[in-house]
């Protein structure tokens, strides 16, 4: 929304249209679980109608609740006119580019390991896999046997692989070895003869369990063209049991293992690809819910594993009964990198199912190449973009689950052959639109209507079913930019803005459909793609319910996570403090939030609020600017505006940026120092005692000061700026167009019409005069010498006074008459060549701070005043010989006589000395 925001300052139209992504795993499982509990925990049955009517009705209420939440925070947006990935014009849209994919053969079915979740039964692809470092797996050494030639005598050899999925053993179909390395054949008491690569031999004695006699080398190349057999096969079939390949794979390698590694290519996607290239075919005899399944094991070894979940008790059975045959030299536990469902946090196996895929790779130059013309904030998304997309060259897009939009897939109902062509794509969608999504689910499942009719006349006596698979999530909201159009065509939209682990999902999906939608078109669906982190608790750790250290929205609008005020009530901060919270935050990495940071928040927050109060309290009674001329006004108000240019100009940027937190710092910066702490405190003297046109410059300068913050601040903190509106002055209203409604442009043109070159050089001279009176003043505050600014003279005196030394002394000179209101003091005095004091200097303190210009040294001396304080301005130049309560500079003198004649009214109880000055 800052964004947004930003854009819309601007003077762009800004189409923001906000969009839910309601299908998938989560929002299913949970509509099933709030149906059982409504029917007081009777079975709801998983027909897929049943879960579809659930899962639309809890994200229909899921998105009611977050749409108000939404505006709550003060987000704009088309939120009468969002789109759902439920939306039946969404989903024909997302089935028509899949129907472009599929003409241009992007799209096939393959049985393929794929990344597969026992806990959602289902297939996922890489985007929605998440990896955890410290998974437990129980692995083990376990040895093949292959005939060989000892002591001139045939015998069996044992090759000994390592591998930490030991339930993958009974889908064994090869042994992979590399020809590039050396192995050698050694020999043990209990272990007999086994065969290890040479890199392996240093930890040979540990898994071993004993020590070991080298008898020879055997190459690689030796091994590669050799057989082995399965040794449960061998004991109890041994006159069937078929010899299975040894195979080269430049993957071996003996840093990791034995140098052989067991081949399973219906568990795992090497495998896969090396037997592939063989004529292997993949064998998984493990079912949805990641259990053993028949066939397993030989003449009734099945009984022990059958039905048992393979990450667990089937682990233990497998190496139960490779025990048994005395293949099993060592198990142990490794910790290591393991993938997990990124939903249910269980851990996944590799598992070969008959799956639909996308070929990205033969669109990835195309991906590549867009990426390019895109703009990056932070600038090394680019680089992990790039590196998944490089990384990916099949993309897994069907899910067995009922909530989501179906794969337009028929199935031959006795050879079971898909049929999936451009012209049965089209037939489908066609009958979609007319009965609505919900029929492929409802309809009799070898309805005939469903069927193209050119299908049907080709194959008369055929019978055809509706596929069940629904199409990956990331597919639904990876089409999302069909719903930016310019002139009926799909637009890149200006910005895609989401969280770094989107560079997997959101982001990549959306970059490879776009570029398959479109022909010969290397343009991503975004120009600009901004990414942020992830909201930790004060001690770094991610936000979980189980730790119970989330921290709500709410709770930071209503204040309840600060502590208790006087009044024994939380103050509550509002939606801005949410928004100037992420605003302060450097969102491009992990961001944390505590009770210390919301306090700072609120601490800035009433900062501004305060600033608004000071702006508005001087416009109450303004009647209109003056014609401001840059030659005519004061220095002070020169400097200002000079100061805000610069802010403005700067913040600007930032913000083109997307850098709200460094905008942030700045607004903060120039609110504190060259505000509150210069400009505030130059003029408050002339805004509460002078009148006339003195004090119509300060306010006409001070309108210029309040609509720029408001502009620079609305992007973040829009409720306030529409607070200050309400209590605005009359003619701000009535003259001026809302802060929020304001061109950027229009500000900076006006402030560049202020802009004095002269003033410009001499302000870094004079602000350094400041800060060494400021530190003067302190030093003296310490020593309980003064009170307020204004309690002191100062002089500042320039040492070298030839060269550099005179434009110093000319600088100051040039603003002699106003630099008592410049530095908020009674009274400054130069003291140089050729200029003298004109007050008497001999005061009973004095404080000092050194300081340089253009290496010139020049020295503030702060001293105790020589006349009086006035009792209507409180500055010390009265004179010293009055009654304290008739003290009157010259300048409050005339303003009271001034006064006297105009309302006299006014100074009925006035002392007469007073009143006569």
């Amino acid at each position: 929304d800052i964004t947004c925001r930003f854009q819309l300052a601007l003077g762009k139209r800004i189409k923001f249209v906000p969009g839910w992504d309601c299908h998938g795993l989560p929002i299913e499982i949970k509509a099933v679980e709030q149906a059982q509990e409504r029917t007081t925990g009777r079975h709801v049955s998983a027909d897929p109608i049943q879960i579809r009517e659930a899962a639309e009705s809890l994200a229909t209420g899921a998105i009611a609740e977050q749409k108000a939440s939404f505006r709550q925070w003060g987000i704009m947006a088309d939120w009468g006119n969002p789109w759902k990935t439920m939306d039946a014009d969404f989903e024909i849209r997302q089935l028509e580019v899949f129907s472009t994919m599929v003409k241009k053969g992007l799209i096939n079915r393959r049985f393929k390991p794929v990344h597969w979740s026992p806990s959602s039964r289902t297939a996922l692809a890489e985007a929605e896999v998440e990896y955890r470092e410290d998974h437990k797996s129980t692995a083990a050494y376990v040895k093949y046997p292959m005939e060989f030639r000892i002591d001139d005598q045939v015998s069996t050899i044992g090759l000994l692989i390592w591998t930490t999925t030991p339930w993958t053993l009974p889908a064994n179909k090869a042994i992979a070895v590399n020809t590039n390395l050396e192995y050698w054949h050694i020999k043990s008491r209990k272990h007999g003869h086994v065969v290890i690569a040479k890199g392996a031999l240093p930890g040979a004695k540990e898994y071993l369990g004993e020590d070991y006699e080298v008898i020879q080398m055997i190459h690689g190349r030796y091994l590669a063209k050799r057989e082995y057999f399965d040794p449960i096969e061998l004991k109890h079939i041994r006159k069937k049991a078929k010899p299975r390949p040894i195979l080269h794979a430049d993957f071996v390698s003996p840093s990791t293992g034995t140098g052989l590694v067991h081949i399973a290519p219906g568990h795992g996607m090497d495998d896969y690809d090396l037997c592939l290239k063989h004529g292997i075919a993949a064998f998984t005899p493990v079912d949805d819910a990641g259990c053993f399944s028949n066939p397993v094991l030989p003449r009734g070894r099945n009984d022990s594993l059958n039905g048992k979940p393979v990450l667990g008790q089937g682990t233990e059975a497998v190496l139960e009964v490779f025990d048994s045959v005395g293949a099993l030299v060592k198990r142990h536990v490794f910790v290591h990198k393991y993938p997990y469902d990124w939903r249910t946090k269980q851990p996944l196996i590799i598992r070969a199912t008959e799956q639909w895929f996308a070929d990205v790779g033969q669109i990835q130059a195309e991906a590549l190449e867009s990426l390019n013309a895109v703009k990056f904030v932070p600038e090394t998304g680019k680089d992990r973009l790039m590196s998944f997309v490089t990384n990916r060259k099949e993309w897994c897009i069907s899910r067995q689950r009922a909530w989501g939009v179906p794969i337009p897939a028929l199935y031959h109902t006795l050879s079971g052959k898909a049929i999936l062509t451009a012209e049965s794509v089209d037939h489908i969608i066609t009958q979609i639109k007319s009965r609505g999504i919900a029929a492929w689910w409802s309809d009799e499942d070898t309805d005939p209507e469903w069927v193209a009719p050119s299908i049907r006349a080709q194959n008369p006596n055929s019978v055809y079913r509706r596929g069940k698979d629904t199409m990956d999530v990331w597919f639904d909201s990876g089409t999302s930019w069909t719903q930016m159009t310019k002139d009926g065509n799909s637009a890149p939209a200006d910005v895609y803005l989401e969280g770094t682990d989107q560079h997997r999902g959101w982001f990549q999906s959306s970059l490879l459909t776009y570029i398959a939608q479109h022909d010969h078109q290397t343009q991503a669906p975004f120009k600009k793609l901004i990414t942020h982190g992830f909201v930790l608790d004060s001690a770094g750790r991610k936000m979980s319910k189980s730790i119970g250290n989330v921290i709500s929205p709410d709770g930071i609008i209503g204040g309840t996570l600060l502590p208790v005020g006087k009044d024994r009530k939380h103050e509550a901060m509002g939606a801005d403090a949410l928004r100037l919270w992420v605003a302060m935050s450097d969102y491009t990495s992990d961001v944390r939030v505590s009770l210390a940071v919301l306090q700072n928040v609120h601490i800035q927050l009433k900062k501004y609020r305060n600033t608004f109060k000071f702006t508005l309290g001087v416009l109450r009674d303004f009647e209109g600017p003056m014609m401001m001329q840059p030659e005519t006004l004061q220095s002070a108000h020169r400097m200002a505006l000079l100061q805000l240019g610069h802010t403005f100009r700067l913040v600007h940027t930032y913000y083109s940026e997307g850098n709200y937190s460094k905008a942030l710092s700045e607004i903060n910066r120039y609110v504190v120092k060259d505000l509150s702490g210069f400009y505030i405190e130059s003029v408050r003297d002339v805004l509460y005692l002078d009148q006339g046109e003195v004090r119509r410059q300060a306010q006409s300068t001070m309108l210029i000061i309040h609509q720029c913050l408001q502009t620079m601040l609305g992007p973040i903190t829009p409720l306030l700026i529409e607070e200050v509106w309400d209590h605005s002055p009359a003619y701000v209203t009535v003259n001026y167009p809302h802060p929020l409604q304001i061109v950027w442009a229009d500000h900076q043109k006006g402030l560049d019409l202020f802009h004095d070159a002269r003033v410009a050089l001499d302000m870094p001279t004079l602000s350094k005069a400041l800060a060494a009176i400021h530190a003067a003043q302190e030093s003296a505050r310490s020593k309980d010498l003064m009170g307020s600014g204004v309690s002191c003279y100062v002089r500042l005196q320039v040492q070298a006074c030839d060269g550099e030394g005179s434009d110093v002394l000319s600088c100051f000179d040039r603003y002699r008459s106003e630099l008592a209101m410049m530095f908020a003091v009674s009274a400054v005095e130069l003291d140089g060549k050729g200029v003298s004091p004109a007050h008497g200097w001999a005061g009973e303190w004095m404080a000092s701070e050194e300081f340089d210009v253009k290496g010139v040294k020049v020295i503030a001396h702060v001293h105790k005043p020589s006349k009086a304080k006035c009792i209507r301005c409180w500055r010390f130049l009265a004179p010293p010989d009055v009654p304290k309560d008739a003290a009157l500079c010259d300048r409050c003198d005339t303003v009271i006589e001034q006064l006297t004649l105009k309302s006299p009214e006014l100074f009925e109880s006035v002392p007469q000395a007073a009143a006569a000055g």
